[in-house]
């Protein structure tokens, strides 16, 4: 169990970090992400960072932008 910040001071740095922390995670689910599947049903997230994450990435847009012009056709 982690003590608790004594003083002022310290509980306000401790609150913004945790806020800080918050806000890193909520940043980060938001981001794009790219799931790879190994067999039916088995999900594989490619972490960012990875090898070929980008590139991935890039083409994944690219065909989100084919499939947008191709529906407003219709």
């Amino acid at each position: 169990m982690k003590d608790r910040p004594k003083g002022a001071v310290a509980r306000a740095t401790a609150a913004a970090e945790g806020f800080a922390g918050a806000v890193r995670r909520r940043q980060r689910d938001r981001g794009p992400r790219i799931l790879l599947y190994r067999g039916p049903g088995d999900p594989h997230l490619w972490p960012p960072g990875a090898r070929g994450h980008d590139e991935l990435l890039a083409i994944a847009e690219r065909m989100t932008a084919l499939a947008k012009s191709a529906n407003s056709g219709n």
